[in-house]
């Protein structure tokens, strides 16, 4: 009898648990391969100098200008060096949420703070970094990586996709 007791509440625990288990499972999040963006350079951990140019073709994504009434599969791009991007559905000037020195009553964030932190907009396909932090330990490698965004034309986030390039500064030959 006790060991029959002791499979029901085995069951009952497990029961349990698969419940307050599937509490935890993201809902509304698509995991699927977007393969819009491809990088034509720099290659993935590739060696560059700087200035760095970023080069990219879309497809299926309409590029407009920001501002104007957002449309499904269109809009512009945000460029994160060496940051994260804020997060899907979320606008450009979500980054600056916490930040009580960037007031919205001062037209903060504007371009000059998104630089300050990394951050590019941009309706081209190719954009060129002439500046990147230097790293703190001479002997470490310089690795940076550049990740790419879909915004509509709101500045919204578009879905969850984000394409990141990794790459290397070899600082020997740059001033």
């Amino acid at each position: 009898m006790a060991h029959v007791r002791q499979r029901l509440a085995t069951g009952i625990a497990v029961l349990g648990l698969c419940g307050a288990l599937s509490g935890c499972v993201p809902q509304g999040l698509a995991f699927k391969v977007d393969d819009r963006l491809t990088f034509q350079s720099p290659e993935d951990r590739a060696t560059v100098k700087l200035p760095v140019t970023l080069d990219w073709d879309i497809r299926d994504f309409e590029i407009t200008e920001p501002g104007g009434e957002p449309r499904k599969g269109a809009g512009y791009f945000a460029v994160f060096v060496d940051s994260s991007p804020m997060p899907p559905g979320k606008p450009l000037s979500w980054i600056a949420s916490k930040d009580n020195s960037c007031r919205k009553s001062d037209g903060c964030p504007d371009e000059e703070y998104l630089l300050a932190r990394g951050i590019y907009t941009t309706t081209d396909t190719e954009l060129v970094i002439e500046q990147l932090p230097r790293s703190l330990d001479e002997d470490r490698r310089e690795r940076h990586r550049a990740t790419i965004i879909l915004l509509d034309a709101s500045g919204t986030r578009i879905g969850e996709s984000a394409f990141e390039v990794a790459f290397d500064v070899d600082r020997e030959a740059t001033p």
